[in-house]
């Protein structure tokens, strides 16, 4: 019995320094197959085969995944397929952003961001959420251009959400707004993207207080010319709030004008030259901003004043009525 027990022991013994010897033999070739899939995701990595190397990166993290971590080499090969697998994702999403290919682009920016979180590669992740916001403002600028608005907000809005900073996500919106005639929702665009300006990018602010300005500026005008001077009021003064010219307050001082709104008239007339006086013009070319300012103050019975802007009026052909109102009306 003694000896059959003996036996036995050492039979057990034999099969577990084989199972061993098996065991250890099968880790060395999967060690082995992993260092190959790694290779080979670098090769296809150099190529910019980034599918390829994707794959290869992924079946390396999966080898290493089976082996146990505390042999030589498992840990430090897994940590660097980890990191690969992300850095290829994103830079495949950058290459398929290069190609406008946005759809493909933004999935693997996606996969890079939720990689780069599982495996600690932060860096890489932050890359990838920093150029998300970019794929949807390139988007919604297709969805722009085909007049396809309201698939043009929804991602200009998630673009904005995922940079708050995105000054001319805001402009495309109030120009999205702008063509809609959707003045209010323009003009609170505007705004934002005004007070996103203020911080880094003065060309923001300029661009959206040109956008407000230029729309309401062209509508008053066309008011004007269709004799309709109380819409033409209204939207040439709202455009006074993004930007301003000596033509435009001359337009309001017009309009007042044809309502027989002659201080009102006057008070528009009067900025214009100003503004002229302050661009260097000449006496005989501010003779006839300075006619209309005296005919506004005669309308409105403010001969003093009037005096004062026919005597600046006395040129070419607006000479004649000017020295005689001077000669005639005043002291």
């Amino acid at each position: 019995m003694v000896m059959d027990w003996k036996f036995k022991r050492l039979t057990l013994l034999l099969v577990g320094f084989l199972v061993i010897g098996f065991t250890a033999t099968i880790n060395a070739q999967d060690l082995n197959e992993a260092k190959r899939a790694i290779k080979k995701g670098d090769q296809e990595k150099r190529a910019e085969n980034y599918e390829e190397a994707i794959s290869a990166f992924e079946k390396c993290i999966r080898i290493t995944n089976q082996l146990a971590s505390e042999e030589a080499g498992v840990t430090e090969l897994k940590l660097a397929a980890q990191k690969k697998v992300v850095k290829s994702h994103l830079d495949y999403a950058n290459d398929l952003f290069k190609q406008e290919t946005y759809d493909q682009a933004m999935a693997h920016y996606k996969k890079a961001v939720e990689l780069a979180d599982k495996y600690g590669q932060q860096e890489y992740g932050k890359k990838a959420r920093n150029n998300i916001p970019k794929v949807h403002y390139e988007q919604a600028r297709n969805h722009m251009e085909k007049e396809e608005y309201e698939k043009a907000l929804r991602l200009f809005d998630k673009a904005i959400e995922g940079d708050p900073d995105y000054g001319w996500a805001y402009i495309r919106r109030a120009m999205i707004y702008r063509d809609m005639g959707r003045e209010d929702s323009l003009e609170h665009a505007v705004q934002e993207a005004m007070e996103i300006g203020q911080g880094e990018d003065n060309d923001v602010a300029q661009k959206a207080k040109t956008v407000a300005y230029r729309y309401f500026y062209n509508k008053g005008a066309k008011a004007f010319k269709a004799k309709d001077y109380e819409q033409a009021i209204t939207n040439l003064e709202k455009s006074t709030k993004y930007g301003g010219s000596a033509t435009l307050q001359h337009y309001i001082a017009l309009s007042y004008r044809n309502l027989s709104q002659f201080e009102e008239a006057a008070s528009h007339e009067k900025k214009v030259v100003e503004a002229l006086e302050e661009q260097g013009k000449s006496g005989k070319e501010l003779a006839k901003y300075y006619y209309y300012l005296g005919q506004f103050y005669e309308k409105a019975g403010n001969n003093s004043a009037a005096c004062d802007a026919y005597k600046k009026a006395a040129y070419g052909q607006y000479k004649e009525y000017a020295n005689w109102f001077v000669n005639n009306k005043c002291d």
